[in-house]
């Protein structure tokens, strides 16, 4: 199947009375989806009517969001920076010609205006984790944000779908939240109609949470928690669910001028979080070099305790039920030293959890 470039728009009234998509999970009933004009028989081999670009889909959480897209035959260009053959995988998510690469950088307007200019939707799941020689936290949460944001409505895109953060604050201890907080200002200045997403840490086989103080038991001087990890509280998101939710919002209108706060089912005290994961160790901790993801930074935001806005809508509004945490962890953690399910407790977690906070 050859990739149309072609943007498909159809007038403002057509409605539907059922369109079953994999997405959502169920049906979607008389709503104006002009993205959605299927042909094909459904899945991966079909053409949902929408051609999506994701910025960011070669990262943890972007082939989670690529695959299900991917699934209901979502036409997807997928930019990137990295090795070509890093990227060989994500070519798997979708059928013959659903998927294209391009390679570009985020500096380059004209390449970033070329990239969104066939598309009805773009994703933006860039987020620098920390600063490099060629890319500050500016150049890439907020310049790199206000780039997309302007090709999006300079070319008239229909939707932009901006992933931020949970706990954004432009007055927060973090450099790196101040940078999503302003990032979300620039996004919102060139496309109002941009629909913010802020997720709490996000975990799932590749992440960097329960991977990032796996990695940390190396270290000889022991894991680096602000005030022993007793104040700070987390709500982790499972990355199935979040890549759930940005697939719900390529076809949901409803959601388009409006900010969601993605989290967890439960809230855990990061103390209880790291000695959960540090008692299923049987080795002892080794000496390593330099961690790039070990930063000054780093060590500060994962010390924030998540702070949720109960207005403001989340996974429930979209119909999603979220997954918890003792259902991932172990399986996320087994590749570390062996864990099995039956070695980490998550009842007597929450226990212990809710007692230590009393």
């Amino acid at each position: 199947m050859m990739l149309n470039l072609s943007r498909r728009r159809l007038p403002q009234t057509l409605t539907v009375s059922s369109v079953r998509t994999v997405i959502c999970g169920s049906s979607i009933n008389d709503r104006k989806l002009h993205q959605l004009v299927k042909s094909g028989r459904g899945g991966r081999s079909s053409y949902s009517g929408i051609l999506a670009t994701v910025f960011g889909g070669t990262g943890f959480t972007g082939r989670y969001v690529i695959n299900r897209l991917g699934r209901v035959g979502t036409q997807i260009m997928v930019p990137y920076r990295c090795d070509e053959h890093d990227i060989r995988h994500i070519r798997l998510m979708g059928d013959l010609g659903q998927i294209m690469f391009r390679p570009f950088s985020l500096r380059d307007t004209d390449a970033v205006s070329e990239l969104v200019k066939h598309s009805n939707v773009v994703i933006n799941l860039i987020g620098q984790d920390w600063e490099t020689r060629n890319y500050t936290y500016e150049d890439a949460n907020v310049e790199g944000a206000r780039a997309i944001a302007r090709a999006c409505r300079d070319h008239g895109v229909e939707r932009l779908i901006h992933v931020s953060a949970l706990n954004v604050d432009k007055n927060s201890k973090s450099h790196w939240l101040r940078s999503k907080a302003a990032g979300e200002e620039a996004v919102l200045e060139e496309f109002p109609d941009a629909t913010i997403v802020r997720p709490s840490d996000i975990y799932g086989q590749e992440d960097r949470f329960f991977n990032y103080y796996a990695e940390l038991r190396m270290l000889p001087f022991g894991v680096p928690l602000l005030d022993g990890g007793l104040k700070a509280t987390k709500i982790p998101l499972y990355v199935a669910d979040f890549a759930k939710a940005i697939a719900k919002m390529t076809v949901d209108d409803t959601t388009a001028g409006r900010i969601y706060e993605l989290y967890g089912p439960h809230e855990y005290l990061l103390y209880d979080l790291v000695g959960t994961i540090f008692s299923a160790f049987l080795s002892v901790m080794e000496t390593v070099g330099y961690i790039p993801w070990l930063t000054r930074d780093k060590l500060i935001r994962q010390n924030l305790s998540d702070r949720v806005t109960p207005e403001l809508p989340g996974l429930e509004d979209l119909g999603i039920e979220k997954t918890t945490i003792d259902k991932i962890a172990t399986f996320v953690l087994r590749r570390h030293v062996g864990v099995s399910g039956a070695d980490i407790d998550w009842d007597l977690v929450r226990k212990l959890n809710t007692q230590s906070r009393t």
